[in-house]
């Protein structure tokens, strides 16, 4: 739903939440001029024909809230990470002996769960 001047008007008429971020949407440059909140506050009521509507603690509201979203902010780009010196860079450089690789078959259960220590007894 686009918000025109007229919806605008009916939503400080009613003090609905989102008057302030309709009137940032259709006055935008207007609000963020280096001029006098009450300023702002008289050019846009001057531009609906309603004198009093907007008030300058209106403007003040939208410059400090939507202060950073008066500019669409730009994406920054993801550096490519360097790889470690260690780390292979790719399969085909890896030597086929460079990696044991063990099979969990071929493990014994009771190896798996012999814990050496200084105490235990020697066999």
């Amino acid at each position: 739903m686009l918000i025109d001047e007229q919806l605008l008007i009916e939503l400080f008429e009613q003090k609905d939440r989102k008057r302030r971020e309709a009137l940032v949407g259709l006055f935008r440059e207007d609000l963020f001029a280096s001029l006098t909140r009450a300023r702002i506050a008289d050019m846009i009521n001057i531009k609906l024909g309603r004198p009093g509507l907007i008030k300058a603690e209106d403007v003040r509201y939208c410059r400090f809230y939507f202060k950073d979203k008066k500019t669409r902010r730009i994406p920054r780009t993801v550096e490519k990470t360097i790889r470690k010196p260690d780390q292979p860079q790719d399969a085909e450089s890896s030597q086929p002996g460079a990696f044991k690789v063990t099979d969990p078959d071929e493990i014994k259960l009771e190896d798996q769960f012999k814990f050496k220590s200084k105490h235990s007894t020697k066999q």
